[in-house]
Parts: structure tokens; C-alpha cells; sequence
């Protein structure tokens, strides 16, 4: 899962920053941002500043997860929020009224915010009402945050929460290493946790936050079925998702390769006696690096190649002994893509088919 906040100003002022990335077959890609937060908790803008967010950005599920422990009540009693206009799930109403007619899937949500390790921070997502979560919260107090985590969790759950355990290597709870606890592989084990956060902005790999001018929010790519909010929880259930964040990506090997040959246009062919030339083009916002790999080694091919987003570039490749000629039809180009991430420290292998 990837989270990030985006602080904007007036948005007359911003310039469209839009992340474009490509279908790939048998699903649509929607980007999402999962953990995001309002002034309705510790957010410096209102609900409806986010959904602008997604429509500058190009981000198409929009989840609100403000926490929902009892900050909500501190405002209130110091006068900032009046309790006849406010509760836990007011982030979400606004911003899911507004954002009709945008484009933008909003999806009801909270942070389950327990400042002790276990369990941590959580999100709920597809809740139904935060209210019951967070007063299940509460009511155990602040000298009790794990057992009021886990009541709060329960409640989570009996409106069918979708669950993801949140920045595990957040340096206020993991300051030197970061663990995976029982008490969390017990959770996964009876289906409470069904996530991990593995991206957020504030820690990086692994909420207030600006983007440096130009720079891409991090997003969660989610292969989608259907363009909507039963869509994207199907996606996330059957595990098809991965993480765009800072020129990276982060996922599965059959998903990575979707989307990296959806990305890689071949555009044309051209083959001479002894040289093959072929014109790719990325068609998406994510840059691509690659570097040949083991099963090219019969090639005269550059050794690095970057392919810059909405970038076209041109390829020269030859035999080995560049005498001979190109007799085949068909062939195939190996290599590493070194931003994107199978596994730690595991680039994805990327085969590319010409057909000329």
C-alpha cells in the first residue's frame, strides 16, 4: 500500500501535475491514495482540498483515514469544531459529496492510532461508521492503547473492514530495527490484518507532507475490474496492487511485467542486412530503467537505457560479429529493470519481443 499527503495552495495557482499510467490487460490501473488526512484530525486542509489534490494529480481513489482516536473530541472542546456539525465520519461526507461529478472514488476510512508498538497505527478502509470505532478507542483511554486498539479493530471488522497495518518502520516506533511483532502475525493469521503499508512518505519505503516543485505524489497502482468502489476493494483483496513512489515501483513479477510492456510501446521496426533499429516510447509517467541482462550477450546492445516519461528513443543493435546477417524474424532483448522491485533487492526481468 502507498500514502502520501499533499499540501496545496490555492488552486488557481497550482499547475496539473497529472500521474498517467496505462491499463494493462484485463484490468483498468487506478491510482489511489490510502492514507490521507483532513484538519478533522492532524491534516492542515479540509477534505475537500484533497479531493482538488487527486484532480491536479491525476489520482483516481481517494481514501480517508483521518484518525479517529479521540482528537476529534480535543477540537471540539477547545472550540475549533462545533459538535453539532462534526463527527468522525464528516471528513469522508464532504469530501465524497464533493468530489461527484470529479472523477474521484472516496472511500470511507479512519486510523486506528495506538501509540504503543504493538499494534500501531492501522487504517480501516470500507467502514460504514467511525463513530462506534472511535469511541471504542477512547474508551479504553491513553494508558491502555493496545486493548483499546483492539476493541476498536473488532468494531472495524463487524462492518467489514478492510484492514492494512501502517509505516511499520516509523522511527517513533521502530527507532533502530523493524519487527514484525506475534501480536501482528497473530492478527494476520485470523484475518484481521490484510495489508502492510509498505510506502509512506513521511518514512519512505516501507501526515503532512509537500512534493518539491514537478516532483510525482507516491501512489498505490491498483488493476481494477471495475471503475469503482467495489472495484477497487476486489483488487485489493486478490492482492493486485503495487507502489509508484519516487521513479520506483514496487510489486509482483506477473504484475510488473503487465505493466512495464503496457508502458514500452514499440513504435516501429526497421532491419537492414546486419542492424536492427527500433523506435520504444513510454507512454506513461514512470521513468524506466534498464539494464541489459544475462541472455544478451549474442548482442550489440547499449548497455543502460533510460527511457524518460512521454520520452521516444531510438535503438541500434547488432550481432556480436556484425558481419553476419540478421536471418530471424523475431527476437528477444534481455534485461534488468533496475526501478522496479520484485522483491527486496530483486529487480524485475524484462524480456523485449521485436517482431519485424
Amino acid at each position: 500500500m502507498a500514502a502520501a499527503l499533499l499540501l496545496c495552495g490555492l488552486l488557481s495557482a497550482q499547475v496539473r501535475n497529472e500521474i498517467r499510467v496505462p491499463d494493462i490487460p484485463g484490468y483498468m490501473t487506478l491510482k489511489g491514495d490510502m492514507h490521507i488526512h483532513t484538519v478533522f484530525s492532524d491534516g492542515s486542509v479540509w477534505p475537500t482540498t484533497r479531493v482538488d489534490e487527486c484532480v491536479m494529480d491525476g489520482v483516481d481513489v481517494l481514501c480517508m483515514t483521518d484518525h479517529v482516536d479521540s482528537r476529534l473530541h480535543k477540537y471540539i472542546k477547545d472550540g475549533t469544531l462545533n459538535p453539532d456539525k462534526v463527527n468522525r465520519n464528516t471528513a469522508y461526507e464532504m469530501a465524497a459529496k464533493y468530489a461527484k461529478g470529479k472523477g474521484v472514488i472516496v472511500v470511507r476510512g479512519g486510523e486506528i492510532s495506538s501509540q504503543i508498538m504493538p499494534p500501531g497505527h492501522l487504517n480501516v478502509l470500507f467502514t460504514t461508521d467511525n463513530e462506534p470505532i472511535g469511541a471504542a478507542m477512547d474508551a479504553a483511554g491513553r494508558d491502555h492503547q493496545p486493548a483499546g486498539a483492539d476493541a476498536a479493530l473488532k468494531v472495524a471488522k463487524s462492518q467489514g473492514a478492510f484492514v492494512t497495518w501502517n509505516h511499520p518502520h516509523w522511527c517513533r516506533q521502530a527507532p533502530n530495527v523493524t519487527r514484525i511483532y506475534p501480536e501482528h502475525l497473530q492478527y494476520i493469521k485470523d484475518g484481521v490484518i490484510n495489508a502492510i503499508e509498505a510506502y509512506n512518505w513521511w518514512d519512505g519505503l516501507f501526515s503532512d507532507i509537500n512534493t518539491k516543485a514537478g516532483e510525482l505524489r507516491p501512489v498505490t497502482l491498483i488493476f481494477a475490474r471495475e471503475r469503482n468502489e467495489k472495484g477497487v476493494r476486489e483488487a485489493l483483496e486478490a492482492h493486485r496492487t503495487a507502489i509508484f513512489a519516487e521513479s520506483n515501483v514496487y510489486g509482483k513479477e506477473e504484475l510488473l511485467t503487465a505493466l512495464l510492456t503496457a508502458c514500452v510501446e514499440v513504435e516501429k521496426v526497421s532491419k537492414s542486412k546486419t542492424k536492427l533499429t527500433v523506435e520504444l516510447y513510454n507512454n506513461s509517467s514512470i521513468p524506466v530503467l534498464l539494464d541489459k541482462a544475462p541472455g544478451s550477450e549474442q548482442w550489440q546492445i547499449a548497455r543502460h537505457v533510460v527511457l524518460h516519461p512521454f520520452e521516444h528513443q531510438t535503438l541500434t543493435l547488432y550481432r556480436m560479429d556484425n558481419t553476419k546477417p540478421l536471418e530471424a524474424s523475431d527476437f528477444d532483448f534481455h534485461y534488468t529493470v533496475s526501478n522496479f522491485w520484485t522483491e527486496p533487492d530483486v529487480n524485475l526481468h524484462w524480456v523485449l519481443s521485436i517482431h519485424k
